[in-house]
């Protein structure tokens, strides 16, 4: 893990709202969580979602756009908070 201040290791979420900016998490476990991702700025090392929700903001928002310019189809179903809400697609693939 890189030099984030803020860093979890096999900690546990569960119906929370996680901003994963600025902060590093390796081998965790998330749970219903609606997960917020904003610059970019984090470390994600073998951890597992269940039945979680992305919202990309900002930048990675724009990264996300970008990917759809280029493939024509968006990488993840995602919600944005200039968007209208409408149910992301599960991180584990899930319906």
């Amino acid at each position: 893990m890189e030099n984030f201040q803020v860093r979890y290791k096999n900690s546990k979420f569960s119906n929370e709202k996680i901003e994963l900016d600025g902060k590093a998490f390796l081998h965790c476990e998330f749970e219903n969580c609606l997960i917020i991702l904003e610059r970019g700025e984090s470390d994600i090392s073998g951890c597992s979602f269940k039945n979680c929700r992305l919202m990309l903001k900002g930048n990675a928002y724009t990264v996300g756009k970008i990917i759809k310019l280029f493939t024509g189809k968006s990488p993840l179903k995602v919600l944005d908070m200039g968007e209208p809400p409408t149910p992301p697609v599960p991180l584990d693939g899930g319906g």
